[in-house]
């Protein structure tokens, strides 16, 4: 197989590649739009499902006994499970669930917390909406995310098992690019892998592959990736080992990953 066979093979898997991370971006950023829409006091539910729900303890409230969560509808079953001790910012919070019977029609059930003592409402106020759907199509269709009205599925779920995929083209890239360097070899050319400037002008530097060494003095055509058009012509200054340093003359500039063939 020829180089350029597989230099067309290493875009195509670049590009691949590219797509998948651009993918996994996009489902990122749309669950974070998603996350910046949602109300943290709204929840979509379907019946016979249970939520918990969590604050912190309102002022005047020191105990669970001090608090009581009251629904809109006596449908909801509402229980107040405990206190605890909040991990970023301290505090105490308390937790409490609410289930939905499995028999509840749809609709929009509000929950609100109140103080036990005198039915009063907590302060800050503290009150949530249950947003019950009929079945879970409905459930995915009122989802704020783009990716789970769609597909169903969590966009950072989504973003989740994209991105390491995007290993897979890139593996494929670093064999193609061993493969395509020896392909290269074994036609004459060599790719250039550095280019700067320099008083004399634009000094190039390629591996050496050619079983006789270039000489101090010696031309060398530098052509285009697919070695089809004529770019310059450069004059060998040094040899260092496996690599070979010339100026490109004419004042060419060039860019590096284009070909140098020895003459």
């Amino acid at each position: 197989m020829n180089f350029r066979t597989l230099l067309a093979r290493r875009k195509y898997a670049g590009l691949c590649g590219t797509l998948i991370i651009c993918l996994s971006l996009a489902f990122a950023i749309d669950g974070m739009i998603a996350g910046g829409r949602k109300d943290p006091k709204q929840h979509e539910l379907l019946p016979g499902q249970s939520l918990n729900l969590t604050d912190p303890l309102p002022r005047g409230a020191e105990r669970l006994q001090d608090l009581s969560l009251r629904a809109s509808s006596p449908i909801i079953s509402l229980k107040m499970l405990e206190t605890f001790s909040g991990f970023w910012l301290g505090g105490t919070l308390w937790r409490a669930e609410a289930t939905i019977p499995p028999d509840a029609p749809a609709g929009v059930y509000d929950v609100t917390m109140l103080y036990a003592q005198n039915g009063t409402e907590t302060t800050p106020r503290q009150a949530y909406r249950l947003r019950v759907h009929k079945n879970a199509k409905d459930l995915q269709a009122a989802a704020l995310s783009f990716s789970e009205r769609t597909f169903g599925v969590p966009p950072y779920l989504l973003a989740a098992c994209l991105l390491p995929l995007a290993l897979l083209p890139m593996l494929a890239c670093l064999a193609l690019s061993r493969n395509i360097a020896r392909a290269l070899q074994a036609e004459g050319y060599s790719e250039v892998f550095r280019a700067m400037a320099s008083p004399e002008g634009q000094r190039i530097f390629f591996s050496q592959v050619s079983a006789t060494p270039p000489q101090q003095g010696d031309a060398v055509d530098v052509l285009d990736e697919h070695a089809e058009k004529l770019m310059g012509q450069a004059l060998v200054t040094a040899v260092h080992r496996d690599t070979v340093e010339a100026i490109m003359r004419a004042g060419v500039k060039i860019r590096p990953g284009l070909l140098a063939k020895q003459l």
